[in-house]
């Protein structure tokens, strides 16, 4: 995600830049002093979300926000200014939303979460990007990661489904094979797809994503980016995304999350 923050007054943008960074951790955050140099930017690059004080003295942010949707229409358009009266004219130029100041970083991130035109997530952005909505799949850096064993890759969406608890070769054991006794036979194919799962993932550079403990494995949520934990985070872009499906290839995650 890209965010352009622009105010004339050094201290506003310097309030205004640590807020969105803050809101935003992942974001790449860039700041302008003019309503100049931010169309000088758009002109040769792109962005997805603008937030501009209205009251700049080269250019004001509405005359600004209208300049910049001639680059691209669906540039979220975020107004910042100490005055409410603003709202219609933030109206009439479909902008996402306004800030009133002082600025914080919970203001940001409630115009974050309802942005007018949701931002589609970038996976070759993120080491590790995790799709549970619709077919459970994961990538590195955009490409796929293959796994040998359809059971390798089904022990790791049920950790992510886990979400970081620890889970034992028991509750594996009951969740992949429901209609088995667990017995030695059983805990030495676990065994074998565990290793075959973390063999995929070393491969791929990941091999921290997953914890081994002496009596259970987890997934380190803050390793991988998930659509289902931004939705559980209330993101916009992950609850347009959920169209009421969940690791669908897998019986025991159906109706797992609900709207």
């Amino acid at each position: 995600m890209k965010i352009i923050a622009a105010d004339d007054e050094t201290i506003a943008l310097e309030v205004l830049v640590d807020s969105i960074k803050e809101a935003e951790p992942n974001a790449e955050v860039i700041s302008f002093k003019t309503g100049k140099e931010v169309l000088d930017y758009l002109s040769e690059n792109t962005c997805d979300i603008c937030f501009f004080d209205i009251e700049m003295r080269d250019m004001n942010g509405i005359e600004l926000a209208y300049e910049a949707k001639k680059y691209n229409s669906k540039i979220n358009i975020i107004f910042v200014t100490g005055y409410s009266e603003y709202t219609q004219d933030a109206f009439e130029v479909r902008a996402s939303g306004y800030v009133l100041k002082p600025v914080t970083a919970v203001k940001i991130a409630e115009e974050l979460r309802n942005l007018r035109n949701p931002v589609e997530e970038d996976k070759n952005s993120y080491d590790v990007y995790v799709k549970t909505f619709g077919n459970f799949d994961v990538y590195s850096k955009g490409d796929p990661i293959v796994f040998k064993r359809s059971r390798s890759k089904e022990l790791l969406a049920y950790l992510v489904d886990r979400k970081g608890a620890g889970v034992t070769k028991k509750e594996i054991a009951s969740i992949l094979f429901p209609n088995q006794d667990y017995d030695r036979k059983v805990e030495d194919y676990i065994n074998k797809i565990y290793r075959e799962m973390t063999r995929s993932l070393n491969e791929a550079g990941l091999g921290d994503v997953v914890v081994k403990k002496r009596n259970y494995y987890a997934i380190n949520p803050d390793r991988i980016k998930c659509d289902r934990y931004d939705f559980e985070k209330g993101k916009s872009s992950a609850i347009k995304a959920y169209m009421g499906e969940y690791m669908q290839q897998y019986a025991w995650a159906t109706f797992k999350i609900s709207r």
